[in-house]
This record gives structure tokens, sequence and C-alpha cells, in this order.
């Protein structure tokens, strides 16, 4: 049965809507075991009902309507009991209970199995017969294997919703969605109105070449300057790293890249328009057919990219409708030019039906404090005109919601507003607890949602910049004097406050466009430092760049990623030793200034039990809190199917911590903690409670997080150490330091679901 099996699941998952996906599975299994009926029942978690939600055997008008409370009947008993339920005749199982609307008066064998996703009953997948005979083990494996493809159709979908829309027609459950910036909005919608689809131009021959490459030139200087336009309007806004995005943009629209490719589908005699959908249908499959997410979600940037000359190519430079009041931007795909079109203050959320966190368009708001939400599982269009409660916090939805929903939402947000006051009043001040403890607050900077490195009000310095920005940004590895001239930049931002510089750290997650690396498994692969002792020439570049512009601004440190032994210590600070002799020598400095200092991350565990030989070898530390945690607990951290066990609060991840604080004072080395876990109140609570003085993380979080401590004891967080370290679960620790705060009434400061 494998190929009937391959061919269901492909069809299931090809499939439009939910809807459609289950009529074709109920059909499919039907005809493949030979049954007399096949039907899938959703979990309504609300209720604790299954609904019946589609059928091959039973009566159609039971779809939607037969209600099986969780635990009655055989179906219910699947789903409580989370394991098959094989019978030669339902009838006369005790749990039995006969729905009349669904007409299944003439069947007796009956065959179920959970749906389960994430340990979460999802629904349950029953075929029934009417002859009297027990399902054999194969039948059973093979609808067991298919409940388990079909748990990921399902989880993927908002089922509260969809259980609805038959016979509701007001919304009165949220949308679940994945939150990508948080915070909260309350807006109508506002979907974006296109001009033109580039799927619907017609590819056709034209007879003027010449006449087409003018029409191409024009709208190629439209666009360009529209994007221009819109970098300049954005760099007001944005630090300099996140709004290079439009730099992507204008680099597309070079001659080596799509404009030159769609020229030459012009010069063979194609209209411009056809050519247009040719060359970006070309690009964007490229794209969505790689692995690499933060790759994939560069398909989007295409489309937007060819969307634009399209519009260019019909309409010209005239203007684009913009709203006049706050909205929520809703659209299939939001794109970096909607929130450039859009005036700030207008723009109160953004919400998208494809895309996820790697998107620039994620990027844009969390740089910008947009609420977000990607990935919305529904017809966005169906959204036109209502009023939204967007809930960045949570990843959910409210459409048209009621007076109460929309008071309590209110009222949040006016608390949100009224805390972000609150905390940014004493920015400028140092971070002293209340019995006199001085903490360091750097931020982490680079091409990420943390990445404001304009914002530096209140920051002692930068405890980790990603210098990916440079290579990921162009088509080439960026020359030596590309790279100084960035690192100059930042340095000169903080004149007088030290930075501290990561090497190039691509790999795992965040792959080069020009220089792919394809792994089975890339987080243990080659990444990090690992790929540029591979290659020296690409670490002395960046070494001679940093150095260069250390001895002009001289508030430099180089930090070292993904150190897993002492042998690439010794091998990586022998190349920065030659690289600050050559600019030492290119230079003429007859009395060269101190070399900067340079460390390494500790996010690797095998260096855990090496601290004391790293000690010797450099001048400080680094803890990198989300890889740890995710090579200690053996989680991809990006890998949703297993994002719940992605726990900072370990206890072994915690007594790692504890470890590392240890050593660097037995050895007198200093540590610093990046990492998300210190910019989250709680989180934070749990650093100084170890003995971590030293803070790095994203600029937005450094207000609360110096308002907690400024109105914390740290010895009495310390004396909550023991505690910690003896709690045998995550929940308990983070409980434990949850209710210091609300003692000392912090605990508005963070933000729970209230769901």
């Amino acid at each position: 049965m494998l190929g009937e099996l391959r061919a269901i699941v492909e069809q299931v998952s090809n499939a439009d809507t939910l809807d459609s996906a289950l009529a074709i599975l109920v059909e499919k299994i039907r005809l493949t075991m030979h049954t007399d009926c096949c039907s899938v029942y959703v979990m309504d978690s609300q209720q604790q009902n299954l609904v019946l939600r589609a059928t091959h055997g039973l009566a159609s008008e039971a779809v939607g309507k037969a209600i099986m409370p969780l635990g009655e009947g055989v179906v219910g008993q699947v789903a409580v009991r989370e394991e098959p339920i094989n019978l030669a005749d339902a009838r006369l199982n005790p749990h039995f209970k006969y729905l009349p609307e669904t007409a299944e008066d003439g069947f007796f064998s009956f065959l179920g199995t959970p749906i389960t996703h994430q340990r979460k009953v999802l629904g349950v997948l029953v075929v029934q017969q009417s002859e009297t005979r027990s399902f054999d083990q194969s039948e059973e494996s093979f609808l067991v294997t298919l409940a388990a493809h079909l748990a990921g159709v399902l989880a993927n979908t908002d089922f509260q919703t969809v259980l609805q829309e038959p016979t509701k027609h007001k919304w009165t459950e949220a949308i679940k969605a994945g939150s990508s910036s948080s915070g909260i909005a309350i807006a109508k919608a506002w979907i974006n109105r296109s001009t033109g689809a580039l799927e619907q131009q017609v590819v056709e021959k034209a007879k003027d070449s010449e006449h087409q490459l003018q029409r191409f030139d024009v709208a190629l200087e439209i666009t360009r300057d529209e994007f221009h336009s819109l970098a300049i309007k954005l760099s007001e806004q944005l630090p300099k790293d996140v709004a290079s995005i439009f730099d992507v943009y204008q680099h597309m629209l070079a001659d080596a890249s799509l404009a030159g490719d769609i020229r030459r589908k012009i010069n063979e005699g194609y209209q411009v328009e056809g050519a247009l959908r040719l060359v970006i249908e070309h690009y964007v499959q490229q794209f969505e057919e790689m692995n690499d997410p933060y790759l994939k979600e560069r398909a989007v940037d295409v489309k937007d990219v060819g969307l634009r000359l399209l519009h260019a190519l019909e309409l010209g430079p005239s203007a684009e409708v913009i709203p006049s009041e706050p909205v929520i931007v809703v659209a299939e795909e939001v794109t970096a030019t909607m929130f450039a079109k859009i005036p700030r203050k207008f723009l109160a959320g953004v919400i998208s039906q494809r895309g996820a966190a790697n998107s620039h368009a994620a990027i844009l708001a969390r740089a910008m404090g947009i609420p977000a939400l990607m990935g919305l599982s529904f017809n966005v269009n169906k959204l036109r005109g209502c009023e939204l409660i967007l809930d960045g916090y949570s990843g959910e939805l409210f459409v048209e919601p009621d007076k109460i929903v929309r008071d309590e939402y209110l009222a949040l947000l006016a608390q949100e507003s009224e805390l972000n006051s609150l905390v940014q009043q004493d920015l400028d001040k140092p971070a002293v607890s209340i019995d006199g403890e001085s903490v360091e607050m750097l931020i982490n900077a680079g091409l990420s949602a943390d990445s404001d490195i304009a914002i530096n009000a209140g920051a002692d310095g930068v405890g980790l910049y990603r210098t990916e920005v440079p290579f990921l940004m162009q088509d080439r590895f960026p020359s030596e004097d590309e790279q100084f001239t960035r690192y100059r930049d930042i340095l000169n931002s903080y004149r007088g406050k030290e930075v501290c510089m990561r090497t190039l750290d691509v790999g795992g997650d965040k792959q080069l466009p020009y220089f792919p690396i394809v792994e089975e498994n890339p987080f243990l692969g080659w990444r990090g430092i690992r790929l540029t002792l591979d290659h020296p020439e690409i670490f002395l570049v960046q070494a001679r760049a940093m150095y260069r512009s250390a001895i002009e601004c001289g508030n430099l440190s180089i930090m070292l990623p993904m150190i897993s032994c002492l042998n690439e210590v010794d091998e990586a600070s022998r190349l920065l030793e030659q690289a600050w002799a050559e600019v030492v020598d290119e230079l003429d400095l007859r009395e060269p200034p101190e070399r900067p200092k340079h460390g390494v991350m500790l996010e690797v565990p095998s260096v855990l039990f090496l601290l004391p030989e790293l000690a010797q070898r450099v001048d400080f530390w680094s803890v990198g809190s989300n890889d740890l945690t995710q090579y200690l607990l053996a989680v991809d951290r990006n890998n949703t199917r297993v994002a719940e066990l992605f726990d900072t609060f370990h206890p072994a991840v915690v007594r790692a911590l504890k470890q590392i604080i240890e050593q660097a004072n037995l050895h007198n080395t200093p540590v610093s903690f990046c990492g998300e876990l210190a910019g989250e109140p709680v989180g934070a609570l749990l650093v100084l409670a170890l003995g971590y003085r030293r803070l790095s993380m994203s600029s937005f979080n450094l207000a609360k997080i110096k308002y907690i401590i400024r109105h914390v004891n740290l010895n009495d967080l310390s004396a909550l150490r023991e505690q910690i370290l003896q709690s045998q679960s995550g929940s308990a620790i983070y409980s434990l330091l949850y209710e210091y705060l609300e003692k000392q009434n912090l605990s508005q400061l963070v933000r729970v679901s209230k769901h």
C-alpha cells in the first residue's frame, strides 16, 4: 500500500483548503481500503467535542452538525485513550452511542485512530464496514500512518474558525497565527490594492524590441527612484543595517541580476510584460525550492520587485492610495515596500498569510516596533473592512471583537503604553540595584529583530554585533574596504563605549546566497569558526578590516563563534595576530596601539569542560544562551515540532550557566551574557541570581530590564540561587522567580497571554 499511501498524502497536502483536503482523504481511503465508509472528526477544544468534518458513507448533511462529546461513543473513546480501537461490531461496545443524523445504521465493523500532533489529539479518523469483521493489522497500520500525515495538515489550521464558518456568521473565537513581532494593535483591516498580477500577464512575442526596451528602461528608472525614496524615508526610522534591505532591491534591478535577464528576454523577441513574468517566475521558483528558510523568504522580495516594475509599466510614477487613519495592513504577502508606503503613524499592525520570522517584512516590523502576525491559515480577503485586534504576544487575531474583548484589549493597550513610558523615563540612568550593585547593560545588534544600532541611549556598549550584515546583503564576499567602512561607522556610533564584534557566523540557519552549504544537519555541520578557519582568506580579510577600524576608533573587541575545542582558539588567535601585524606594517605604525582584546562565545557544550584552559588563551567569554540551550537539550530551536522542549529554564541549562560564572570568577575572566533570556524579565532575574553582571540584549528590551534592576535587591536574588539549582524542572524555576517579581510589584512587566 506504500504507493497508495504516497498518492493520498500528496493529494491531501496539495489541496487548497482544509475542506477539500479532508474530502479527498475520506474518498481515497474508502477506495484504497475497500471500506463502505470513511469519516474525519475534528476536535473542538473549546467545547470538548468531536465534530464530524468530512465523510464518504455517512449522511452528508450531518457534516458540521454531528457532535460526539469527548469520551462518549466509540469515537470519543479513541480520542480519550489516544490509541486505535478496532471492533468487529461497534454496537456491542459499552461506549457505543448512536447519532441518528449520521444514518450509520448499516455499519457494524469499526476502526478508528487518533490524529495527534505534539501530544494533542486534533481529531479522529474512522473507517466502517457493513459486514461484521475485525480489520487486520496491515489495515490498522495503514490508517495510523495516514492519520500521522493528516496531523501535519490539521496542525496548521485554526480549528475554531474552521468549525464555525459553515454555521455561524459572527466571529466568536480568536484565529491563531505565528507571532513575528510582539505588541497589541486595534484597528480596521486595510488590504493593499494591486493594479495587476504577474501571473495574469500574457507571454507573447513582439516585433518592436527597441520600443519594448525603451518601455522597460522607463519602468526601471521609475522603480529605482521609488526604492531610493523609500530607503531615504525608512532610514529616518530605522538603523542602517535594517534599512539596507532596500539595497537588496536595488541590486536586483542591476543589469547583472533581474534587469539583465529581462533585457535578454526582450531581445529574444518577447513583449516586456511577458519577459518580466518569465524572469520573475524563474527566480521565484529557484528561491522557493531552496531548503534554507532565509533564502526561501527571498522569493517574496523578488515578487515585490516584479510587481513594482509591472506597476511602473502600467501606471508610471502615479501615487498609490494610502490610508488616512491607523490601520492593520493585511496581505497574502506583506513586503518591505508596504511598510515604507504607509506613514508610520497610520501603521498600527501587520498581518500576512505567508511569511515567517526570516522574512524582510518580519525583520522590519520588529525593528520598527510594529505588532505583526505571519503565517495566517485563513483567506485574508474575508477580513476586508473588519475591525481587528492583533495580539503579537500570544499570536492571536480577533475579528469584529465584542465589547468585552475590545474593552479588555483597550485596557491592555493603555497599560502597555503606561509601562513603556514608565520604563523609558530613567533610561539614561545606570543599572544599579537597590543594594547598590551595578550591572553593565549592553545591546545585541545586527540584521535581526533586535538590530537597532542607531538607538544607543542607555546602553553601555554593544555586547554582540553580528557581522553577517555585509555578507548577507551582497552577491559576493565583501571586500576589506567595504567591511572596514561599515565597522568604522559602527564604532564611531559608540565612541567611548566598547563594541564587541563577532567574526563571521554563517551556516546553520544563516546561509549566504552566493556560498550555499547543503548539509543533512546544518546545525551540527560547517558553520561559524569551522567555516572561516577552513577559509583563512575570508577570516584574515575580515580581521584586517576590524583592526583597521579599531586603530581609527579604538573601542573594538573581537569574539569567535561556535568554538568547540582549544585547537580552534589557537588557530584563530594565530590568524588574528597575523592580521594585526599586517595592518600595523601596512599603516607603518611606529608606536601601534594595544591590540584589541579577543574572546570566545560559549555555546557548544564541549567548552564547558575546557574553561580553565580557555581562560589562559582569551581575554573574555560571552555566553550564547540560545545555541547553548539548543545543543544541551538536543532541540532544534527552529523546529516547531519540538519547540515546546526548548526550555531556557531547564535545570541542565541553569546548572551549566552556574558552572560558567563560577569558573569565570575563579579565573578572573570577564564574562557577558548574550541571548534572548537576558532580555526577558524573568530570564534576567535568573541570570542575575546566578551572578552575571554583564548583560547584552535587544535594544528594545534594555529600558525594561534596567528598570527591573533598579527595583530589585541582588542580594535577595542571590539567596534564591540554591533553591533555583535544586529545582527539578524549568517551570519550577520560572515560578520561583515570577513569584519574586510579584513580591516586588513588577509582575506587570511580564506579558502573559490571557488565554
